[in-house]
């Protein structure tokens, strides 16, 4: 067996949960890849828990204990009425003794990343018997109940991978880390690893605090008037300098207001890959947005496409973004355009033509996507297409920074 130098997770959710939303969806997501590849192979875990879970130093998330793991082939299945694994994992398939397939695990893991932001398990009892009936029901309090800071989309999340009826569920961990894919922004999907290092930073840190407070007995202090005094004048000393830190802060992030205006209506907006809003009308202000560099995304419904565009958001300006989502197709259909336009468009390194380009069929799932244009910043993104879906790329070339 592998060493791992860390922690499991059982530890780390009794001591820190709960977790922050992002660091979370980034464990239970390592743990969701490697559940993909298992199920590729045909093999369902039936015990996922926070024991099972270890996460290194490096930042690895390493999934163990496959010792109850089974084959889902058709001769292999569980044989009904028979109940493995831990109960508060449990699906509610497995709670009653049903045969179980990959969605099982994905259950398990909305349980777990439920806990994780939360801090306390969705289902309660006081034998197991009782908690396997509650399971069984399907009934569940909202996250939200215990953790007034989470984000919606990360509760929708939670809620579709413990949905009681399986038709109803992420049908594969695969799904399961394409909406994960959404909620984390790309700049910590891209430092996974230094993020989750930090916080086991922060938890070797608080444990240590911790474990050093409860056998260091208080100082005793003389009550005096002077004492209170001094006390006062260094605290209100503190408060200043936190205040002119604050402020300062404030403004170097220098907020901005943009408007997204589309021609549809219901429209999902996200930023970074994080979802701000549902547009009620064809245009929408969102406040408080950070100046900078951003990715754009418009997901229309039912038979509408989506939009996808960079933008960037000046400080101290307000910024207008009109957008246009194209009709959904049946196929993967591709309209490519860009500011200026003429810009060379290349798929996986092989030119496609220059913008504007129009009916592009492409097979779905991922692609790098290359735009370049003489006398401006090459911009390299990189897509994943899905089947029976219509997109419109359009990329905002920035000037090229003239060498000094």
């Amino acid at each position: 067996m592998e060493y791992v130098d860390g922690y499991d997770l059982r530890d780390i959710i009794d001591f820190s949960a709960p977790l922050p939303p992002f660091v979370a969806a980034m464990i239970i997501r390592e743990v969701a890849r490697g559940l993909e590849y298992t199920h590729h192979k045909s093999v369902i875990h039936r015990d996922i828990k926070p024991s099972n879970i270890l996460i290194s130093h490096l930042g690895e998330v390493k999934l163990i204990d496959f010792g109850v793991a089974k084959d889902e082939t058709p001769s292999k299945l569980t044989v009904t009425g028979m109940i493995v694994g831990t109960p508060s994992y449990m699906s509610p398939e497995q709670a009653n003794g049903d045969p179980i397939g990959p969605q099982s695990d994905v259950y398990a893991m909305g349980v777990l990343l439920f806990e994780m932001v939360t801090g306390v398990k969705p289902f309660l009892g006081d034998t197991n018997t009782e908690i396997l009936m509650r399971i069984a029901k399907g009934k569940f309090p909202s996250p939200k109940k215990y953790n007034r800071e989470m984000p919606w989309r990360l509760v929708q999340i939670i809620k579709k991978a413990m949905h009681r009826d399986i038709h109803k569920r992420y049908r594969n961990a695969s799904e399961f880390i394409r909406d994960l894919d959404t909620f984390i922004p790309w700049r910590i999907q891209t430092n996974k690893k230094p993020v989750i290092m930090q916080f086991l930073r922060k938890y070797e840190t608080d444990t240590l605090n911790s474990s050093e407070n409860a056998f260091t007995p208080p100082r005793m202090y003389a009550s005096s008037t002077r004492n209170f005094w001094y006390w006062t004048v260094i605290a209100a000393i503190l408060f200043f300098i936190a205040a002119f830190q604050m402020h300062h802060y404030l403004k170097k992030e220098r907020f901005v207001t943009m408007e997204v205006v589309t021609n549809v209506t219901q429209a999902s907006v996200f930023l970074d890959g994080r979802l701000l809003g549902i547009m009620d009308e064809t245009n929408q202000v969102f406040p408080n947005i950070v100046s900078g560099n951003h990715r754009l995304e418009i997901r229309g419904n039912f038979d509408e496409g989506v939009y996808q565009t960079n933008i960037s958001l000046a400080a101290k300006k307000n910024a207008v973004i009109n957008t246009r989502v194209p009709r959904r197709n049946t196929v993967v259909d591709i309209l490519a355009t860009s500011d200026p336009d003429s810009a060379a468009v290349y798929l996986d390194d092989i030119l496609l033509g220059t913008t504007p380009l129009n009916d592009l069929r492409l097979k779905k799932g991922s692609h790098t996507i290359t735009v370049r244009k003489n006398g401006f910043q090459t911009i390299i993104d990189r897509v994943d297409f899905e089947k029976n879906q219509s997109y419109h790329l359009h990329y905002r070339l920035p000037a090229a920074t003239p060498f000094k």
